[in-house]
């Protein structure tokens, strides 16, 4: 089998052990010990004695070989130091079970100390080890993808937070555009109808022009309404700003976390768990040419290929948990930032409809401004036609208003200058959209 598979559906198919292979038994040993019993010359009780003891042990020999292989099951829990412990366990039983016979001590002994070193190359397999490292390995993954979702939940969440924010500030600098504009309107209203009834009464009762302080006073509280709604434009434009920018940080905590994620299956991946897989596939090969007799060989072939099957079942467990992480999280994580997440995040529609909307708002102002309210011509003032009266109240009504409308026109000058390219926003999201794009 090849090794460093890609993380993608696997190429390999795992046998499937019938039960009558998965409890087989380990006897080839068995046979070749009474074999060997009956050639080495016992007198017919002492052999039949001894064969008691065999029959006694090599019972216990295959309960001893299904309890390591136990072990090896897909669980949670690591399962190398148990392994030692019952393979000494089993080496010293071998001892124990083979030394108990008054006859043939010495040929009994001979088995004992081979058995012991049956139990002693299991020992020190590294079967246990690598078994253990796929099981560490998909811990690993799984405890990851905990902390990588709790991290895109705090990202996502901050991010509609601030967005939020901005939305509510957005509407904020729109609503002042938009109320400018009604004020002035109702300004510029007030102002025309309060000098067409000055000049329509000084026209009828051919009188001096009457005090033109109310319509001076209503062209001011234009201007200082014209120069509050620009600090609060300004004020909601610098807000909009700083959002932006605390936006921007959480993109690139965004872009910290698909590095971790990198990071992470560089260390912890589908070709390192393949690699522990094949490597603990070799040990259980490995354990046939450790052992002294062919009983023993046999006995281990035969251990291998339940050896495996265990281990293919710890490894389909890792190789789903890393297909269902990687089918998750594919576009978010790694590899290009799905479209999904990309509108998520960017909230491009918003900001191209609230640009469009402050560029009409600006050219609605203007258009009241400064076609309507504030040019005058020598015989009208605020669209008042002021024929029927004299030169010298002509006169007087320009003097008396110049400043005020000059003073409204400066103010509304700044106002136009402040929204002049009501696109920044817009602007500054494309800025901020150019990191997302780095993720396509």
């Amino acid at each position: 089998m090849a090794r460093g598979a890609s993380l993608s559906p696997t190429r390999y198919n795992h046998r499937l052990f019938s039960q009558e292979e998965i409890c087989m038994s380990y006897d080839a040993r068995k046979k070749e010990v009474l074999e060997e019993l009956e050639k080495a010359g016992f007198e017919a009780p002492a052999k039949e004695a001894i064969r008691r003891v065999l029959d006694s042990y090599f019972s216990q020999r295959e309960g001893r070989l299904e309890n390591l292989l136990e072990l090896l099951e897909p669980n949670n829990d690591p399962c190398h130091g148990k392994w030692i412990d019952k393979a000494k366990e089993s080496a010293a039983a071998a001892q124990d079970a083979l030394g108990r016979s008054e006859h043939g001590k010495l040929w009994l002994a001979k088995i004992s100390n081979e058995e012991h070193t049956f139990f002693f190359k299991l020992m020190i397999s590294q079967v246990p080890v690598k078994r253990d490292l796929m099981v560490k390995q998909t811990l690993d993954l799984n405890k990851a993808e905990k902390e990588f979702e709790e991290k895109w939940k705090v990202i996502l969440s901050s991010d509609q937070s601030i967005e939020e924010q901005i939305k509510k500030t957005a509407l904020a600098y729109e609503e002042i555009l938009n109320s400018a504009a009604k004020e002035a309107a109702k300004a510029q209203m007030e102002a025309r109808e309060a000098l067409a009834d000055r000049v329509k009464r000084s026209v009828s009762a051919v009188l001096r022009l009457v005090d033109l302080g109310m319509v001076e006073q209503i062209i001011k509280g234009a201007t200082r309404l014209i120069s509050s709604k620009l600090s609060e434009a300004e004020a909601r434009k610098l807000e909009i700003h700083a959002l932006i920018s605390r936006e921007e940080a959480i993109f690139g905590t965004f872009k910290e976390a698909r590095g971790l994620v990198k990071e992470f299956l560089e260390d912890t991946s589908y070709p390192q768990v393949k690699d522990a897989w094949d490597s603990a596939e070799d040990a259980a090969e490995a354990l046939a040419g450790e052992m002294l007799t062919s009983g023993q060989k046999d006995d281990c072939n035969a251990y291998c290929s339940a050896i495996k099957n265990e281990l293919s079942n710890v490894f389909r467990k890792a190789e789903d948990a890393y297909k269902a992480f990687a089918k998750k999280h594919e576009y978010l994580f790694f590899g290009p930032l799905g479209s999904g997440y990309y509108q998520e995040l960017s909230e491009d529609d918003f900001w191209k409809e609230r640009s469009k909307n402050w560029q009409e708002s600006k050219s609605d102002i203007h258009e009241l401004l400064i076609e309507r309210n504030i040019l005058a011509g020598d015989d009208n003032v605020l669209e008042v036609s002021l024929t029927g009266l004299t030169d010298e109240d002509k006169k007087q009504v320009h003097e008396t208003l110049r400043d005020a409308l000059q003073d409204l026109l400066r103010a509304w000058n700044q106002f136009k200058e402040m929204s002049n390219e009501p696109e920044w926003a817009l602007d500054s999201r494309e800025q901020l959209k150019s990191i997302l794009d780095a993720f396509r």
